[in-house]
């Protein structure tokens, strides 16, 4: 991995090693406090694959970022199948990238009509034996209308409902940040209870226009396009408008040429056309720093069952304000 890394440019630097029972908690801690007197960058470890029948709370994966990202350690997890995998290791340099600080790309064409986009969740669990979910947190994710990421809010408090509080949601946004600005926030789903009646007051308390944006991932029909010989694909980005202010959108393909997408429901206001919303969805899903291949959503609400996972946890950055994605 180091060479292929060399090839393009990259110039990675060892600083130290160390080998440790990768099932054994106690050996990934000590492994980790011995490499932590090292100065380095980020700790690359490579571990054995994880069987299906294992706790997902015991396994080197976990133990491995319960160890690191509450002590402000970036880290890549490499299972044995991804090494021996040589079209993932780009996927693993770019996170590796992502996870140091750098911003590999961003948009040739910035979004001309925002300065911010920011994506907003509650970060939660279902139940496994009860009905229902555990509600862990509100975090939101911050992007210039470039696509350089700015950094994301964790508000810690365990949260209740699907609603996330006036409150919270006044937190999320602070006065000298947001003032004066013209900002899309991407939910993932839909806005619940009084979230929107919450957000458009806190908007014209510091001067700013919030451009409301629901991402519905579930619920949408497939969409297909024809062609003389068949009905195969449709394109990326494709999109069916159902309404000035509501669309089915397919922001990304399956792996496979015989799969069909399943389109994300896309729907906006008045403040804001569907074009843009469109638009706003698409840019931000081409953000993914983790991945050679765009994801199915946009970088603001993307991976937030892996935050759920973590924070639920309790592995969550000591500092709840930050700039480095740390759930690459």
């Amino acid at each position: 991995m180091v060479s292929w890394a060399r090839l393009r440019g990259f110039n990675p630097q060892i600083v130290g090693s160390v080998q440790a029972q990768p099932r054994s908690r106690a050996e990934i801690d000590r492994a980790v406090m011995r490499l932590q007197t090292e100065e380095f960058d980020i700790l690359l470890a490579f571990l054995p694959d994880q069987n299906e029948a294992d706790d997902e709370d015991d396994t080197p994966y976990f133990h491995l970022k319960s160890l690191t990202v509450g002590r402000g350690l970036p880290s890549q997890a490499v299972e044995q199948s991804t090494l021996n995998n040589q079209y993932a290791i780009g996927n693993i340099i770019m996170g590796i990238l992502g996870k140091t600080g750098n911003i590999p790309y961003i948009l040739a064409d910035p979004l001309d009509f925002a300065d911010v986009i920011v994506g907003i969740d509650i970060a939660r669990e279902k139940k496994k034996r009860l009905a229902g979910s555990v509600n862990a947190t509100a975090i939101a994710r911050i992007y210039l209308s470039n696509g350089e990421f700015l950094g994301y809010v964790i508000h810690d408090t365990p949260l209740e409902g699907e609603t996330i509080p006036n409150s919270v949601l006044q937190a999320l946004f602070p006065v000298h940040e947001f003032s004066g600005k013209q900002i899309i926030i991407h939910r993932d789903g839909y806005f619940r209870g009084t979230e929107k009646q919450a957000l458009q007051s806190w908007a014209k308390q510091i001067g700013a226009q919030f451009h409301l944006v629901e991402i519905i991932k579930s619920g949408t029909p497939r969409m297909y396009r024809s062609s003389p010989q068949a009905t195969i694909q449709p394109d990326t980005g494709s999109a069916l408008l159902m309404s000035a202010t509501e669309a089915l959108l397919v922001s990304s393909l399956p792996p496979f040429k015989n799969a069909t997408p399943q389109p994300l429901r896309i729907r906006t206001e008045s403040s804001l056309g569907i074009e843009q919303a469109l638009q706003s969805v698409l840019a931000m899903t081409s953000l993914h720093y983790g991945s050679l291949r765009p994801p199915r959503l946009p970088v603001t609400i993307h991976y937030s069952d892996k935050i759920a996972y973590m924070a639920l946890r309790g592995i969550k950055p000591k500092n709840l304000e930050g700039h480095i994605p740390f759930w690459l």
